[in-house]
């Protein structure tokens, strides 16, 4: 029987790899790289502005003081400010930390997780717009009269990319600049993507898949992106397609959510040509076959082609990008106790991936267990943290926390080792939720719990809190727990159970049994 160890073609040489070295050499290149769009305006950023918006970036952060290993906060929705802040920080040989803007609001407001994360990776300034001032900390906008021909001394690390709502304990993957131009190429050769191809992205930049997998990857291949607010998204659907069918896209990516919300939302769909899209990428989140197989046939009517929805596998951890289903890939699924696991492909160029065991062993093909990646592309370390550094990478292995199959040179995800809620293509620390619920709804003691289980109808990931009461429920709780924890995470509690108190099970010390609170309130609620 062979051994659950798969290893993708030789990296690529690293004659290319360098992030500053892309912004630069397109000096000449007058054609539009990033167009925001925002409701019927457009901001074009072409290929040829990007290295003088960070320069002049760049120069602002030195006459703040900012110099080389300092950390800058990037506080910006989609646009080429957060695009010229970000490269901005790494032209000073400083390290960029994006931090979530608002998805639905036009109000720079900072939530309490900004602020844990401002603390954590301890920010010397943080970019943002003028109207972000009152935050509580140092905001930089970018004066109107900054030129300067500074040039590029590139840091040991390029960005901090920190775990969605990890409000806790923030825990921040450092990705140096050679491990992201990597995996930019990576992905890019991945997909066979070039300056031919479009791409259209509402996924927010702060976010890996956005950072990395729309602005890192485009640059890379040298390809145009249109961008929309993820707000947009969110509240019309439709946009994503009609932009697609109107600029004539030939890639795009998106978590499994996104893919059911179009199906759900947009009842009557516009006339649209979909028939250049090869690439869909479906990641971030558990990838449903039922949902493909529905978006697929619902848009074959409008020209998208059998096979264009791809399920991928990426990690903050490994930059993004692991695993890819290559276009016209026909990779068979998994039949794994009752369910069906599309595979995610093999690995990106320069990766190894393996499966393990409890104690570490490498299981055999077809055996269920842990994921880990070895490769070029892997994170530095957690930043400020030697213990969980230690923990997640032994030995040159990154140990992921995911749980799959390798079979026939192919990966199936089958689980979670760690207690993350996925939502939205966010992932959240249960303890950041339960926090937040506890101030509102004062429990006992370890009285609040919150977990994820898969909604089978819409195939997406619920969000579920049980809360300890003292005494009789006060009106109106339920919705003020979801106001805070959709204020404070930027995510929706699909359902709140409010139980008496000593209902949860927990260790005889008075620790939650999380397995067991999930199994016994995983039904019907509110």
């Amino acid at each position: 029987m062979a051994r659950a160890w798969v290893v993708g073609p030789p990296a690529a040489s690293s004659g290319r790899a360098s992030l500053l070295d892309w912004l630069a050499s397109g000096a000449n290149d007058e054609r539009p790289w990033l167009t925001f769009h925002q409701g019927i305006e457009t901001d074009v950023l072409r290929f040829c502005d990007a290295a003088p918006l960070a320069r002049r970036w760049a120069k602002a952060l030195e006459d703040a003081g900012v110099g080389a290993g300092d950390r800058v906060a990037v506080f910006f929705p989609n646009g080429r400010d957060f695009v010229g802040a970000f490269f901005g920080a790494q032209w000073v040989g400083a390290t960029a930390v994006p931090v979530p803007w608002p998805a639905t609001s036009l109000a720079a407001d900072l939530p309490a997780s900004a602020k844990l994360l401002l603390e954590a990776c301890r920010a010397k300034v943080v970019c943002a717009p003028p109207r972000a001032e009152g935050i509580g900390w140092p905001i930089l906008s970018l004066p109107a009269d900054v030129e300067t021909t500074t040039p590029a001394r590139e840091g040991e690390a390029a960005f901090l990319q920190f775990s969605s709502g990890s409000t806790g304990a923030p825990r921040g993957a450092v990705i140096s600049p050679r491990a992201a131009a990597l995996s930019a190429l990576g992905m890019a050769e991945g997909l066979s993507l070039g300056p031919l191809d479009v791409g259209v992205s509402w996924l927010p930049f702060f976010h890996d898949m956005g950072l990395v997998g729309v602005v890192l990857t485009s640059l890379a291949a040298n390809f145009p992106v249109h961008v929309l607010q993820p707000g947009e998204f969110l509240l019309r659907p439709s946009r994503w397609l009609e932009l697609a069918s109107r600029v004539q896209a030939t890639m795009t990516v998106a978590p499994n959510f996104a893919y059911e919300l179009v199906l759900r939302r947009v009842r009557a769909p516009k006339e649209l040509d979909l028939s250049r899209l090869r690439a869909m990428l479906n990641g971030s989140e558990p990838v449903h076959r039922a949902t493909i197989e529905r978006f697929e046939a619902a848009y074959a009517p409008f020209g998208l082609r059998p096979g264009a929805v791809l399920p991928v596998y990426g990690l903050a951890e490994n930059v993004l990008g692991v695993s890819f289903q290559g276009p016209g890939a026909t990779d068979e699924d998994l039949r794994l106790d009752g369910r069906v696991v599309p595979s995610v492909g093999a690995p990106l160029r320069g990766l190894e991936v393996a499966v393990r065991d409890e104690a570490g062993a490498i299981v055999d093909e077809g055996v269920e267990g842990e994921v880990t990646v070895r490769g070029p592309t892997l994170m530095t370390g957690y930043f400020d943290d030697e213990a969980a550094t230690a923990r997640a990478l032994r030995d040159g292995w990154l140990f992921t926390g995911d749980r799959g199959v390798l079979l026939g040179g192919r990966l199936y995800l089958t689980g979670r080792e760690k207690e993350l809620i996925i939502k939205l293509g966010r992932k959240f620390h249960p303890a950041d939720v339960e926090r937040i619920v506890a101030d509102v709804a004062d429990p006992p003691p370890n009285g609040v719990v919150a977990f994820s289980v898969d909604d089978h109808e819409t195939h997406q990931e619920s969000l579920v809190v049980v809360v300890e009461q003292r005494r009789a429920s006060e009106e109106g709780l339920v919705d003020r727990i979801r106001g805070r924890v959709s204020a404070e995470l930027g995510v929706m509690v699909d359902r709140v159970e409010l139980v008496g108190a000593g209902a949860l099970p927990r260790t005889t010390s008075g620790k939650l049994r999380r397995k067991e609170c999930t199994a016994r309130f995983s039904g019907a609620g509110r």
